[in-house]
């Protein structure tokens, strides 16, 4: 093989990699380096203005792997690289922004500080994002899943760069024949994490959750920061296009951000309904932790719910608008018209139930279509009204969702 297509492979060693892992000496390196220096007692055989030596040192100091066998792996990584044929960008994107970094601050002579404390912190997060479950997680450092006391920022990116499905673009034949993730639905609390792939064409596959799930909790400590847990879901728009059918056949009548994103609302409908279930009954476990655990039958019934939007307003003299329209916009629903609308929404509930063939009975049966709460809405306990006045609660929520907000009819 000549030495014009080696380097033209993507994983082939360059000849001035020494000349890109060096940062320009503009001011006295002792003067640019000294408060790091003093912070550290740094040795002095550590070459502060050589990223690969900054990096190797702040993964020494943040997650305890030792200097020396951390700076001979990333001395050596470039020929792994070249070996195996890869390109690790996160390995280059942190010594181009040292690199860089280094120059700038050093040229506008601000504080050394601000480089060595936001810039590198920022650099070795993201050549961890990669790094460490492939190169840190194997021998000879064996290190566990990264907590965030370790090293925050890593933490943070690795975990939205693993959950970033949506809007990637796809590469490789087999890549490209693959359903791919084209939205998602995000419900995050102070305790919890809930991610639902949504697809527009065709399904992930089934796998993919349980995986997903698995990698996420191989790598990281979640239990540290979300201490109820995290779920991953799927959803395939064309399924609940299906369910949506006769929902839509009036389309006429629904704003077109509605019908737009009538199968969004309907997951994030769920989603904040288990938020509500958690904050009232928090050592309860959840029912349908996703939405793609949900029966078709309750899958309709949000829906419904969706659809039923634009009616409620209509009955309070209201109507959604792209947020930012002028007029007077309703920021708070009040006590009594969430009382009105719950007594609504519940008419409406039992409308949908009753002709999808659904019977009362004193014990819940999903399976059969039983349920005890086919009564008038007076006849309910405070706990299930509740559920109901949720329902208009959400309203703003939902409709912030897809940019809109809920304004005074003219």
């Amino acid at each position: 093989m000549s030495e014009a297509v080696k380097r033209s492979n993507p994983g082939s060693k360059f000849e001035n990699f020494e000349e890109l892992n060096r940062i320009a000496e503009i001011i006295p390196n002792a003067y640019f380096t000294k408060s790091y220096r003093d912070k550290y007692a740094i040795h002095e055989n550590i070459d502060l203005l050589r990223p690969i030596d900054l990096l190797a040192h702040k993964l020494h100091i943040s997650l305890g792997v030792d200097f020396d066998a951390v700076k001979s792996a990333l001395d050596g990584f470039v020929d792994t690289m070249a070996k195996y044929g890869f390109i690790d960008h996160g390995f280059y994107s942190a010594i181009i922004l040292l690199k860089w970094y280094g120059f700038l601050i050093q040229s506008c002579q601000y504080k050394p500080d601000y480089f060595f404390h936001p810039i590198f912190d920022s650099a070795s997060a993201i050549l961890l994002h990669n790094y460490y479950r492939n190169v840190i997680m194997k021998a000879p450092f064996e290190k566990g899943r990264l907590s965030p006391h370790e090293h925050p920022i890593a933490f943070l990116l690795i975990l939205c760069d693993e959950l970033q499905e949506w809007d990637r673009e796809a590469y490789g034949i087999l890549d490209r024949k693959q359903a791919r993730a084209g939205d998602v639905s995000l419900r995050v609390t102070d305790e919890r994490l809930d991610v639902t792939y949504i697809t527009e064409k065709g399904k992930l596959p089934e796998q993919f959750p349980a995986e997903k799930e698995t990698l996420l909790d191989n790598l990281l400590e979640m239990k540290i920061i979300f201490k109820d847990g995290f779920s991953v879901g799927s959803e395939s728009v064309n399924e609940l296009e299906v369910l949506a059918g006769d929902l839509k056949k009036d389309a006429s009548i629904l704003p077109r951000p509605l019908l737009k994103n009538l199968e969004k609302l309907t997951i994030a409908i769920h989603e904040l309904f288990n938020e509500k279930q958690l904050e009232r009954y928090p050592s309860k476990p959840l029912e349908y932790p996703n939405f793609s655990d949900l029966p078709d039958a309750l899958k309709y019934s949000n829906l419904r719910q969706a659809r039923g939007i634009t009616k409620k307003l209509n009955l309070m003299g209201w109507e959604m608008r792209p947020q930012g329209s002028k007029g007077e916009i309703i920021e708070e629903i009040s006590d009594e018209c969430i009382e009105r609308l719950a007594i609504h929404e519940h008419d409406e509930w039992m409308r949908e139930r009753l002709t999808s063939d659904w019977i009362y009975g004193e014990a819940k049966n999903t399976s059969q279509k039983i349920s005890p709460y086919l009564v008038p809405y007076v006849e309910l306990s405070e706990m299930v009204k509740d559920q109901d006045r949720d329902v208009v609660r959400s309203i703003p929520n939902l409709l912030d969702r897809i940019g809109m907000a809920i304004y005074q009819k003219n």
